[in-house]
């Protein structure tokens, strides 16, 4: 029987849901019967009595699962699962994870199983990225988002702790600039080390845009003025905590953003309408002056206003940002076409086995 592919990744937010999705698609249209599981989620949702993980519903509407949702991501980190370790109390997570994984690898070819953000997390449940990959002889693809040559201490480290069922490396978010270094001198150094790569997948913008809706509907704002442009989309954000003098200048450096900044700051507000800005987010649920509004207006820029402080309000932007979203069929496709085209999967599908 053919391996499982198990999705371990250098950091966190390094796009493992999004290149699980796409390759599940991508076996699917290889006539491979393909599965999806997360043996631990992070993003704990309740549904009734059941604890569920937010990706892992995602994913399971996203790809027509039908199997239950308490399989596919069997173990939650939250604080409940601290708590009975702190108090003593046995918990057998592992066990959860292997019964679970058992049910939902039957009649599948193999199943892409998403690991958390970095391979340490799930230890203090015994149900670390390691000792998953270990306990269920899966076939590992590390995905490392592009953050420079610190990387490759990064990805030797994995290859430390994983060993044997380390396949490869799916470099990813790699700047057009720094593409040819990454085929090149990165591959080549990883060469050396026995540690092959599948390809890389260059940085797109769209992939990681969120509309302003989508933005207030997580943060639980309300539109101040310009909800007829919340399908518009934003790349990144910044904060808004610099002085008047120089935030005109700061928000230059980057176009389609979204500004997060207290409600009180006029003058950093109209700083940022001055600059090419997506929205602005008021935190402490203060409403601007009316020359503030009249200039978003003008510059048709959407004002929202949340009642969370600007750490906050940033936390809950930055998580929102490269996640998928059902309702992103164009991102989908748009994943699909890039793995297609510069992941070597017939490679991958060799190495498991399948």
């Amino acid at each position: 029987m053919p391996r499982s592919l198990y999705i371990a990744s250098t950091q966190g937010s390094g796009g493992k849901t999004t290149i699980a999705v796409g390759l599940c698609m991508v076996l699917r249209e290889r006539g491979l019967e393909a599965g999806y599981f997360k043996p631990v989620g992070t993003l704990a949702a309740h549904a009734g009595d059941a604890l569920l993980d937010e990706d892992a519903q995602f994913v399971a509407a996203l790809l027509q699962l039908e199997d239950d949702l308490t399989d596919i991501c069997p173990v939650v980190l939250d604080e409940d699962a601290l708590r009975d370790v702190l108090s003593g109390n046995e918990v057998d997570a592992m066990s959860r994870v292997r019964s679970a994984y058992a049910r939902v690898r039957t009649g599948k070819d193999v199943v892409v199983c998403e690991g958390l953000g970095e391979i340490w997390q799930g230890r203090f449940l015994r149900t670390s990225g390691a000792e998953v990959v270990k306990e269920l002889d899966l076939g590992t693809l590390l995905v490392a988002k592009f953050a420079g040559a610190r990387l490759l201490d990064d990805i030797i480290y994995v290859k430390d702790a994983l060993r044997e069922n380390l396949l490869g490396v799916l470099f990813n978010m790699v700047p057009e600039s720094r593409l040819e270094l990454v085929k090149g001198d990165y591959t080549r150094f990883l060469a050396k080390n026995e540690v092959e790569s599948y390809g890389a997948l260059v940085s797109d913008p769209a992939l990681s845009a969120v509309s302003v809706a989508e933005i207030v509907e997580e943060l639980d704002g309300t539109f101040v003025t310009g909800q007829r442009y919340g399908d518009r989309l934003a790349e990144t954000y910044m904060i808004g905590a610099m002085s008047p003098e120089h935030a005109l200048r700061y928000f230059q450096l980057t176009p389609n953003k979204v500004v997060i900044v207290g409600g009180d700051r006029a003058e950093i507000i109209l700083a940022a309408l001055d600059t090419p800005t997506v929205a602005v987010l008021l935190t402490g649920n203060y409403v601007p002056s009316p020359a503030v509004l009249e200039r978003a207006d003008e510059r048709q820029v959407p004002l929202v206003s949340v009642e969370t402080d600007t750490v906050s309000a940033a936390d809950g932007v930055r998580r929102l940002f490269g996640r998928l979203r059902v309702k992103d069929r164009a991102k989908v496709e748009l994943i699909k076409e890039l793995i297609e085209e510069q992941v070597d999967v017939d490679r991958l599908v060799r190495d498991l086995g399948a």
